[in-house]
């Protein structure tokens, strides 16, 4: 029980080792990061998704079948982006989503963004002539590892 206290009393007093109105435990933000919500957010790492809704069981749609295909085609050629891009695949078999989220940091954003996020247009034309493919979206979005 002696030893419960003490660690209990160690872990409640470390706030003290922290800066005047910070968090004892919060992120250290990167030196480029953009702050957000009066400064008690931020990043430095945005996202591009691209999503769609597929038809049928997740289990057997041949719908998403042809989506997998149309990542693995262009999967190299997204990695390219930055030596540092992370590429998420989600799927939900519930509401039908899929989304393909391609992560990058900030300084690498700007020139994908302005060669029009390469392979976007090209994948997005591929998956939207597949049958029971709808819904097919873009967004850009902040991603940061918390």
């Amino acid at each position: 029980m002696k030893s419960f206290t003490i660690l209990t009393a160690f872990l409640s007093s470390t706030a003290a080792f922290a800066p005047s109105g910070t968090r004892a435990f919060s992120r250290v933000a990167a030196v480029n990061a953009v702050p957000l919500a009066n400064g008690s957010m931020s990043f430095d790492r945005v996202c591009r998704e691209w999503r769609c809704k597929y038809s049928g069981d997740k289990a057997t749609s041949e719908s998403l079948e042809a989506i997998a295909k149309v990542v693995d085609e262009y999967l190299p050629k997204l990695k390219e982006v930055s030596s540092d891009i992370k590429v998420n695949r989600l799927v939900c078999g519930g509401c039908l989503d899929f989304k393909l989220m391609s992560t990058v940091p900030l300084d690498d954003f700007g020139p994908w963004e302005a060669k029009g996020f390469e392979p976007e247009a090209e994948f997005l034309e591929k998956i939207k002539a597949i049958e029971g493919v709808t819904q097919v979206e873009t967004q850009t979005i902040t991603n940061v590892e918390i």
